[in-house]
This record gives C-alpha cells, sequence and structure tokens, in this order.
C-alpha cells in the first residue's frame, strides 16, 4: 500500500474547502453525508466548518452502488433515508469518492425531486476516471488515479482499513 495524501494533507486541505464552504452557502444548510465512506471526511469537515462560522444541520443518507465489492455494481440503492425534511433547504451532499458518478448523481437527483432549493456536492477525493467530470462536482478535496483502489480515512477494503488517518492506495 502506499500513501497518496497524509493527515497533515488531508486537514489543511479540509480547512481550505471548510473556509470555501462557508463563504458560500447560506447559514442553516443541511450537511448530508453519504454512510458509510463519508463519516470520517464529513466530522472533519463539520468542525473546519464551525471554526469559520458555519454551523449547519446534519442528517445522514446512506446509498450503495459497491455493496461490499471493489467495483460498483452499476446500480445506487438507498438504504437508509433522511431523517428531516428537504424540502426549501440548500443542501450539501458529502461523499467519501467521485468514481463513477452514479451515488452522487442519484443522491442529488432524490433530494432535488424532494424539492430542496439548492443541492451541492462535496467529495473527498474524485477519481480521475473521466466519468465523474460529467457530473460537476462543486468542492474537491483531492484527485487520485483512476485504477486506485483506495483506503484510509474512512474508505474501507470490504469493512478493514477505514481507521488510517491517512488516504492510502492498495496496489
Amino acid at each position: 500500500m502506499r500513501t497518496l495524501f497524509t493527515e497533515d494533507q488531508i486537514a489543511a486541505r479540509i480547512d481550505e474547502m471548510a473556509q470555501e464552504i462557508a463563504r458560500e452557502l447560506p447559514s442553516g444548510f443541511l450537511l448530508a453525508p453519504v454512510l458509510t465512506g463519508a463519516f470520517i471526511f464529513a466530522a472533519d469537515l463539520l468542525r473546519a466548518l464551525y471554526r469559520h462560522g458555519a454551523d449547519p444541520h446534519v442528517d445522514f443518507v446512506q446509498l450503495s452502488s459497491y455493496g461490499g465489492a471493489r467495483a460498483s455494481s452499476g446500480v445506487v440503492t438507498l438504504l437508509k433515508d433522511f431523517s428531516v425534511e428537504i424540502e426549501g433547504r440548500t443542501v450539501l451532499l458529502v461523499d467519501d469518492v467521485l468514481d463513477t458518478g452514479r451515488s452522487l448523481h442519484f443522491g442529488k437527483g432524490m433530494i432535488l425531486d424532494r424539492g430542496a432549493k439548492e443541492v451541492k456536492t462535496c467529495v473527498f477525493v474524485k477519481k480521475l476516471t473521466g466519468h465523474a467530470d460529467d457530473l460537476g462536482c462543486d468542492y474537491i478535496g483531492f484527485e487520485a488515479g483512476a485504477d486506485d483502489f483506495l483506503v484510509g480515512y474512512g474508505m474501507d477494503d470490504d469493512g478493514r482499513r477505514r481507521g488510517l488517518p491517512y488516504l492510502g492506495a492498495i496496489d
């Protein structure tokens, strides 16, 4: 395994992103992390947002297109729905990785269908696959190679390596 981004690099980038988001989004926006991979990123982002003057509401959604495999199945499944009202809100949909774009596209569409005022998207890492470019993600932490299998910082290999404090790639 090789390290792509260190703990210090991640902390610095999240702080930059939080500053930008806090400046651009209205107060009281809904921070909507996609479980399970985005939970560590979202927690650090939330704390950084607070340091920059934002105090968003938080609710989770769980989507799956991997189902324990190393490649997307191509079908997105809603595993856990929001528990708060979406209508009329500005929502920041936060995910761990933008690869095929299916999960983010599905989540954004679902939120807009429920009457959100606007949906912005934020990902910890965008894989340079070419597919992800069509979605137009609003906030991107890092970029990684198309063939990198990412682990650490919330991302896992069948439930393992989520707790690594850095982002790695399994060769």
